[in-house]
Order: structure tokens, then sequence, then C-alpha cells
């Protein structure tokens, strides 16, 4: 069981300079009261059975959970104080707008079986099976099973490689199964609804407005996967080396829909259809050399994914359509940035991370204008939306992280980098900032005059600069390669002896240095104007045990 309260109380006296110099008397001075409880419970319960006869084990669960998470927030503000020395509700003038509260609570309930058997420590089996049900989706779709198969051989407990002194592991395994998702915004599968303010009170009562799109349809996003690796050591496991590779199938999968502005909203969530995700993860780490004094530790990481959508259904097939008409009241005046976005579309085959746009040719050294490619293969300098097609993809090829783990005496060190390889990013910024910069009201970008074409055999990368009231609509000419490499994080930390420790009455004393964010590297120029707000923290930490 937990509670949790919280209180806010922000005074600003009525002689502050924070105050509006056009306030009344009756406006000068506020007090903001903020408040929320919530209240969460975690019941589980719980059978287990456990038997070993000689080379077999069994062990059997069934068990239950039920969770509950309601919360309430409030906030009200008052203003108007003769003086800060009267600063409670009650010596306001007046309460400014209208309180707000907002309530939430949701709840899982699940039950499940779940067994595995081992023979001699070699033969690995498990099993399980479970029901789940969350107020977080819609009333028909709130209930789903899910099951999971493992099995499993260690051959390194084999007669036959015990004590070897080169392989001191060798796993094979595979998995099968399903899983669901839940955790997501409250009431996504509800249309909410917030209360006018007091004078939007009409004949049959106050005024309402939509507040949130929600989907009464919304189910589990549950997920097949299927997985099959090895693990192998060498050296007493100095060097190991662990691969995999795994097929997911995601059905109804719930994804955040970009939708048009001029709907209202700018998203929703919906069961988008069938995903597959296809793909393997390796992981190496070495042991260099381990002492008493001295140890030293290399690991690298790397991880491939593949998605694809199967299958849509036919609210994305409408959403798309949406998509195409964001370009219909384009023209030769159009100046809107909204013309100059990509928009996310969901295609039978291609994937959820495509970015679409006409395919380009390049500016026409003879005109500056842009020529486009459309999918049959003919030439044209006319955008269509109906011509789109997937430029890029800001899925990487690969993905992982690297780094070095080090110790001398009582010195440790600690150094991570991450890396990124094989996506692609339509580089927004150079389109809105560069070639369709607003020349009249602001200041520019250099680029603006050294890279547009200006005369006839002009090889520009940038379309004629007359043509700077146009907007340019989505196009592969500003499809980036994404590479990227990232100093996560270093981390130096020292405990002191443990003799002096103990002289001071201490169990443990530890001094550590860490530090995030320390460079980052990447093929697409960070588009960020006069400053680069890229943040270096570090952090001093002193532990101690008594």
């Amino acid at each position: 069981l937990s509670q949790r309260s919280y209180e806010s109380r922000v005074f600003v006296d009525p002689l502050s300079a924070s105050n509006s110099a056009f306030a009344t008397p009756q406006e000068l001075g506020s007090l903001t009261v903020n408040g929320s409880d919530t209240f969460s419970y975690d019941a589980n319960l719980l059978f287990m059975y456990n038997r070993n006869f000689n080379k077999h084990f069994l062990n059997f669960s069934l068990g239950g959970n039920a969770v509950e998470t309601s919360y309430t927030v409030d906030n009200i503000k008052y203003i108007g104080f003769s003086t800060g020395a009267l600063n409670s509700p009650n010596d306001a003038a007046q309460v400014e707008g209208k309180p707000t509260e907002s309530k939430n609570k949701t709840r899982l309930v699940g039950m499940f079986l779940s067994g595995n058997y081992t023979y001699d420590d070699i033969y690995l089996l498990d099993l399980s099976v479970r029901l789940d049900g969350s107020s977080e989706f819609g009333s028909d779709n709130r209930v789903a099973p899910f099951w999971a198969v493992g099995a499993g051989i260690n051959f390194h407990n084999y007669k036959f490689l015990k004590g070897n002194k080169t392989i001191s592991r060798l796993k094979l395994r595979g998995t099968i199964g399903t899983v669901g998702k839940v955790g997501y915004a409250a009431y996504s599968a509800r249309s909410t609804y917030t209360t006018s303010s007091t004078s939007d009170w009409y004949s049959t009562g106050a005024g309402h407005v939509l507040y949130y799109m929600g989907n009464p349809d919304l189910g589990w996003e549950k997920t097949r996967v299927a997985d099959v690796g090895i693990e192998l050591g060498f050296f007493k496991d100095r060097l190991t080396f662990k691969a995999s590779y795994y097929d997911k199938k995601t059905i109804d999968q719930i994804t955040d829909v970009t939708i048009p502005s001029s709907s209202g909203f700018t998203s929703y969530k919906d069961n988008l259809g069938e995903v597959s995700n296809r793909g393997f993860e390796l992981d190496l780490r070495y042991n260099f050399y381990r002492s008493k004094n001295l140890e030293l530790t290399a690991f690298g990481k790397m991880a491939h994914n593949k998605n694809k959508i199967v299958k849509i259904n036919d609210a994305l097939k409408a959403y798309n359509e949406l998509v195409q008409k964001q370009y219909d009241d384009y023209d030769d005046n159009s100046s809107l940035s909204k013309y100059a976005q990509t928009y996310t579309q969901y295609v039978e085959g291609g994937s959820i991370y495509a970015i679409y746009g006409m395919k380009s040719l390049g500016i026409n050294p003879a005109n500056g204008r842009e020529v486009y490619q459309r999918p049959d293969g003919t030439i044209t300098y006319d955008w269509n939306a109906a011509d789109q097609v997937e430029i890029g993809n800001r899925e990487p090829w690969a993905q992982g992280s690297f780094g070095l783990n080090a110790r001398w005496k009582n010195i440790s060190l600690f150094a991570s980098f991450l890396y990124e390889f094989g996506g692609q990013r339509y580089n927004s910024t150079l389109v809105s900032q560069v070639e369709n910069a607003n020349l009249e009201r602001y200041n520019v970008d250099k680029r603006v005059s050294t890279d547009r074409w200006k005369k006839p055999g002009d090889v520009a990368p940038l379309k004629d600069i007359k043509d700077r009231s146009l907007v340019t609509r989505p196009t592969s000419r500003f499809i980036q390669d994404y590479n990227t490499l990232q100093f996560n994080s270093l981390s130096i930390s020292y405990d002191f002896p443990a003799k002096l420790v103990k002289r001071w009455g201490l169990g443990m004393l530890r001094l550590t240095a860490n530090m995030e964010d320390l460079g980052y590297f990447s093929s697409v120029l960070q588009e960020r104007g006069l400053d680069y707000p890229y943040s270096r923290t570090v952090n001093f930490t002193l532990n101690l045990t008594f």
C-alpha cells in the first residue's frame, strides 16, 4: 500500500515587481495552491511447489496479482492581497479563473501459471501462461491471454566439456511466446472533456470542450516473440560472447498516430495493425588482465533491427488520405510551414520509421528549378502528394555501445560510448532556416547566398533564390545519412584504504566523479543557430557506510 500527498503554496507579495504594471489594487499579489493525492496498492498471491529428486528438478508457481493506482491533482489561484503579512486564502480579494481538478484511476488484474524443469543442469524447459485485464483499454478489449515456452541445453555440463581449459561455457537456448503492453497516458481509450469557464453557461447548462481524442476500440498490444541464441565462454569466462536472433510480430501495435492539426488535435493512440521486427543482437566481453591490484575489461554490444508494417487497419488508411490532403491548398503564394513538413505514413511493406516525400534529381542548372522523378520513372517539375515515396528511414542499420572497465588498486574507471549508423534524417532545419528563410523579416544563414542558384549554369544544392516565397515541400534532396558517436559516460572512483576507514569508524568510504555527455559526433550537422545547448554534466558523490 502506498499513499502520497503533496502540497505547494507559492505567494507573490503585492509589492513585488513581478506584478503587472496594469494591475488594479484588487489584483496585486497572488497565492497559487497546488495539491495532489496518490494512492496505490499492489496485491500478490503466490503458491509454489519445488521438488528435487536424483538429477531432476521441478518448480511450479501459481499466482495472481491486482494493481490499482488513483490520483487527484487540484490547482487554485487567489489574487488581490493588501499586504504580504496577510497571505491566506481568506485574505484574497478574488479567485483568478476557475479552480481545476484532475482525477485518474487504473486497474490491472492478472493470474498466471508457470513451471520449469531441469535435468542434470543440462536440459532446461520453461512454460508459462497468463491472463491479464486492464482498465486502460476499451471496454470490449480489456482482457487478453499470454503464454511462453523456452528450452535450453548447457553443453558445458556434459562430461566431455567439464573442466575444459578453453571452453568454459557453451549454451544453446530458444524461446517463443506472447507478451502484452500497458502503461499509456490516462484515458487513452476514452475521449475526455473539460468544462468551460463560468462565463460559458447556457440555458441547458455549462459548455464542455473536447480535451483528448480517445479511441474506444483501443485494445491490447500483443507481440509474438521467437528467439534463438548461443552463449560462449572461454578461458574460465574471461572471454564471453552472446548472440541471438529474434523474430517479433506485433499484433494491434499501439502507436501515437500523427494527425493534421486542423482536426483540433495533433495525435491520438490507435492499434496500428501488424508490425514485424526481425534482427540480431551481439554481446562481447573480454577481461584482458585480472590480478589483485589490476583488472582491465572491454565490452561491446551491437543490435540490428528491421521494421516492417505487415498490415494496417482502415483507420490508418483514412489517416494516409488525410496526409495527402494536407498539401491540397498549396499554390504559388503558399508560405505556410505546414507544407514543408514530412508526415509519417503507414504503408504495408514499409517501415514505421520511413520518411516520405518526392524523389529529387536535384536543381536544374539551367533554370534553378527542382526536378522530381515520379514513381513510374517519368520526370516532372511539379510536386504531387500522390507521388510521394519512401525517401529515407530513421531506423539505423545497427546501434549499440562499447566501453572499458578498469581497476588499479583502489581506483576504478568506467567509460562508455554509444553509436548508431545506417539510418537517415530529414534536415528540416536546413529547409526552414536556409532554403525557406524569410529574407524580408529576419537575419539569415550565409548559405542562403552561397548555396542558392542565382544564374544559368550554377550547380547549386538549393533552389533559385528568387523563389524564396515558395515553401519547399518534402523532397529527398534534404535526406542525410545519420551516423553518430557519443561519449556517453566517464566515471572515476576511489575507495579509501580499509585500515584508514576502519580507524574513522566507517565500514566503507568511496568518492566518485561521474561525467555524462562528454562528446557528440554526428554526420548530420546540428543546426542550432547561435547557441549550442549541449549539456555536459559532472557529479561528485561520496558514499559511506557505518
